[in-house]
């Protein structure tokens, strides 16, 4: 009976957006004096239906929101991910050439730069800091989801780019009123802070 009173309780705290919020990974220290010379955004996975590849809903979400800064500001914008471990195509397209059709789609006008070879974060970072150094770029805004940008954002300066965090909220406002949303974002949360733990082991 106390297990099950315990799993409840766990349940609610989970649907919380206030227990939730208060366990996402913290971000770095703000980094003041930033002027953003482009607009980066990372990539969340692609997935295949009907035998149609497409970025996921995640990844749609954080190219949005980075496509309407790039356009706000009028600032390039660079799309980073390349093709996973599992791909059993190398024509397949890149989760970059997903992102930068779907971008040009509606600002055709925008200037577009396709990282393509990354298949993690710690990629992400490095090979697009070598195109943003090709354009003497090293300010930018970082656009991903809140719980993966503390790592994002350690991945990007350790290669010299001094970064800005943008994401999309998705926890709502009513912070102790249950919410799906808020449960959902529990398995992103924990992984990020083993994916910590393990960058700081291995890169960082």
């Amino acid at each position: 009976m106390v297990l099950t009173y315990l799993a409840l309780l766990v349940l609610v705290g989970a649907s919380l957006p206030a227990v939730v919020r208060s366990f996402l990974p913290p971000l770095p220290r703000r980094i003041t004096g930033i002027t953003p010379q482009a607009v980066v955004v990372l990539g969340a996975g692609r997935r295949q239906r009907k035998g149609r590849i497409s970025l996921t809903t995640r990844g749609l979400r954080r190219l949005k929101l980075a496509a309407e800064l790039a356009h706000e500001h009028g600032l390039p914008l660079l799309v980073s991910g390349g093709l996973n471990q599992t791909s059993m195509h190398d024509d397949e397209p890149t989760e970059a050439d997903l992102m930068a059709e779907q971008v040009l789609r509606r600002w055709p006008g925008l200037d577009v730069i396709k990282e393509f070879r990354s298949r993690n974060t710690w990629e992400n970072a490095c090979y697009s800091s070598e195109l943003l150094a090709d354009r003497g770029i090293d300010e930018v805004l970082l656009v991903s989801d809140r719980a993966h940008l503390p790592r994002a954002l350690l991945c990007f300066q350790s290669q010299g780019v001094l970064a800005q965090a943008a994401w999309s909220k998705r926890l709502p406002r009513q912070e102790w009123l249950p919410s799906a949303g808020a449960i959902s974002m529990v398995p992103e949360i924990w992984y990020e802070w083993l994916a910590l733990v393990w960058y700081h082991a291995r890169f960082l």
